[in-house]
Parts: structure tokens; sequence; C-alpha cells
């Protein structure tokens, strides 16, 4: 008897919903805390003329001078690049109107919820101006690309990925997405293009550092891919083969030996770009990470980062109204980054419970009706 084409739908879903990588989300995990851990001491040390009593100023030092956060993004970028084109297939139904379904359902949800609270806690609860207009105009993820204020400044690495999903859905529609040549050949221009760019600034050439930074970003991403398609057993041939193990080597050493003897080792971009390169290959390759609470906070991960910068302003906010003599306003670094970290958990689990994960099966269901509708109409061309 011939499937249906409710039933070729269901199974093309089925196909396109693969089992979790759990030393991915263990990575994940790991990349939010990096995160968290330094905008908790930015902020906190930040506000050390207000807290003279606060303790463990080094800690704030040291994640600022190894710049946690930035080796957090660098490693959420890896991970994008290894596996948003994976979800991308051109032999299932409506792969591109299904692959745009899900990821809307799967970023918007949770970060329409967190744009108000970023408001209130980042802007309004310090009387600072944040119109209704910005508010709405923040809704759209645009805000970077508008020149509107963002409600929560860590937004732009959102703006980074929705460009790769575009870039990805660009790749499909030319054939070229799991092309290794290509990517490899796209990855190697973007590399040179910020190279380029980069020594330009550092000898004080006027450019727009947005344009300098977005060819690293794509190149980071597009160098997951190809070590997917390694990892998936894909025949790939020696060129882009030779591609992706010379850039390895390039952001792993050369480009950061460069970067440091420019601009010395201390908050460098390039040397975080390669330390979150190195955690990813030894993470993937050498030692995968499947823990637990490393892969659970890596599924709570993208609410982890949509929530813990404005719950950290409020916690900083209610410390700074207690009176001078408080023990709240000389407590320990280590200890204003467990609460703050632990109260952005709490709230990142629910949310994730009952937000993100209705979203992302309100997603499957509409991708699934939208596959049921082509389906028919492909079976008649069949």
């Amino acid at each position: 008897m011939a499937a249906s084409g409710s039933e070729v739908a269901r199974g093309a879903a089925a196909a396109a919903s693969p089992p979790r990588l759990l030393h991915v989300d263990a990575l994940r995990g790991i990349a939010a805390l990096l995160v968290v851990c330094l905008h908790v001491t930015q902020f906190f040390h930040a506000q050390r003329a207000a807290l003279p009593a606060l303790s463990g100023q080094w800690l704030a030092v040291l994640a600022q001078d190894f710049d946690f956060g930035r080796i957090g993004v660098m490693l959420f970028f890896l991970i994008s690049g290894y596996v948003i084109p994976d979800s991308i297939r051109l032999d299932r139904p409506a792969p591109l109107a299904t692959f745009a379904i899900r990821r809307v359902l799967r970023i918007y949800p949770a970060y329409w919820v967190s744009i108000p609270l970023g408001a209130w806690a980042m802007w309004w609860l310090w009387e600072r101006p944040f119109g209704w207009g910005a508010l709405l105009v923040n809704l759209s993820l645009l805000q970077d690309l508008l020149g509107v204020p963002a409600a929560i400044g860590v937004y732009w690495t959102l703006l980074i990925e929705l460009g790769f999903y575009l870039l990805c859905i660009v790749l499909a529609l030319r054939r070229s997405l799991h092309d290794t040549r290509r990517l490899a050949w796209l990855a190697a221009v973007f590399a040179a293009l910020h190279t380029l760019g980069a020594f330009g600034a550092w000898l004080g050439m006027p450019l727009k550092l947005a344009l300098v930074f977005l060819p690293l970003y794509l190149s980071y991403m597009l160098c997951g891919a190809l070590l997917r398609q390694v990892d998936d057993g894909a025949a790939i041939a020696p060129a882009p083969r030779r591609t992706l193990q010379a850039l390895i080597v390039f952001y792993l050493t050369l480009f950061p030996l460069a970067a440091i003897w420019a601009i010395g080792p201390f908050n460098n971009y390039v040397v975080c770009g390669g330390i979150a390169l190195a955690l990813f290959l030894l993470g993937t390759r050498v030692m995968p990470l499947r823990a637990r609470v490393f892969v659970w906070l890596g599924r709570i991960s993208y609410s982890l980062y949509l929530f813990h910068a404005p719950l950290t302003m409020l916690v900083l906010w209610w410390v700074l109204q207690q009176p001078s003599g408080s023990a709240w306003r000389g407590g320990h670094m280590l200890a204003y980054l467990a609460l703050c970290g632990g109260l952005a958990i709490g709230v990142a689990a629910v949310v994730e419970r009952w937000i993100e994960r209705p979203g992302i099966a309100l997603g499957r269901r509409l991708a699934r009706a939208w596959q049921a509708r082509t389906v028919p109409a492909a079976a008649r061309v069949a």
C-alpha cells in the first residue's frame, strides 16, 4: 500500500531529528558558563567604586584578561557550524521552508520573553532612557542593523547566527551546503578577509569593525561544518581536507602568535578564538565530555545565554540598594557569581521547559504540516 502524504511527512520529520549529540550539548554548557562568568564578574567589577568592600576582584581581572565570554561565543559559533547545516537536507520535503519555520520558533519565543525583562533590568530600573519604539525594534532582533539601542547588549551574537542561517540557505539553493570544496574555499576566503582587515585595524586604518569581524565568525562556522563532514565519514577530496587542516593550524598557532606580537596576549580575541577551537577539537575528538550536568546545562544554554545578563543586573541593583554596612555589599566575587549564576540557571531551566520546548514542538508540527502540503505534489511528479 502506498504511504499517504502525511505519513511521508512524518517519516521525513523523524529523519530530520537525529539523536542528540551529547558531547556537543556538553560543549554548549561549558560555553554558556564561560559567558556567564565573564558578564557577572564584569558587571560587579564595574561597580567597585560603589562596593569598596567587594573582594575577589582577581576573578574579574582573570575573566577579562582571558576574555572568557569571547571564548564561549567562539565556541558557540563552532557548534552552530557543526550542527546547523546538517539540519538542511535537500532530499527531504520542503527543506528550506521547514528549516526556516523550525529556526524561527526555536530562536524567537524565549527571546521575546527576555526583551521586556532586559529593558526593565538594564535600562528603566537604572533610570536610563529606553523608548517603546526601541523595545518593538528589539523584538525583531534587527536592532544592531537598524542602529537602535539593544535592550540586552550581549545579543549581537544572535544576529550573527541569523546571518549564518541565511548563508546556509543561499548555499543550499546553490547545491553547495554539503559541498566540501566550496565550504573550504569560502572558509579560507573569509579567513583571508578578516586577516587583512585585522592587520589594517592594527595599523590604524579606519575600518568598520563589524565588517571586519563578520568574516571571522563565518569562517569559524564553516570550519565547524567541515569538521562535521569529517566526523560523519564523508568522502572529502584532498584539496578541501588540506584547506581545513591549514585553517586549523592558522587559527591555533600562526594567527594567535601574530596577534600576540601585535597587541599582546591579554584580552586578545584571536587568542580567544584559538582557545575555543582547541576546546572544540578536544571535546569532539580527543575527550568527548558527556557528564550529565554539562549536557543538561547545554540543553538550557540558550535561555541561560538570554537571561543571565538582565538577572545579574537585577541582583546588582538590589545589592546597591542595601545599607553601606550590609554584608551584601561586601561579599566575595565568587559568592556573587554563584548567586547570579544559580538564579540564571534556575530561570533558564523554567524557560527551557515551558517556552523553548513548546516552541520547538510547535515548529515541528508546522514544519510537518508544510511538508504534508508539498509531498503529494512531489509524489505526483514522481
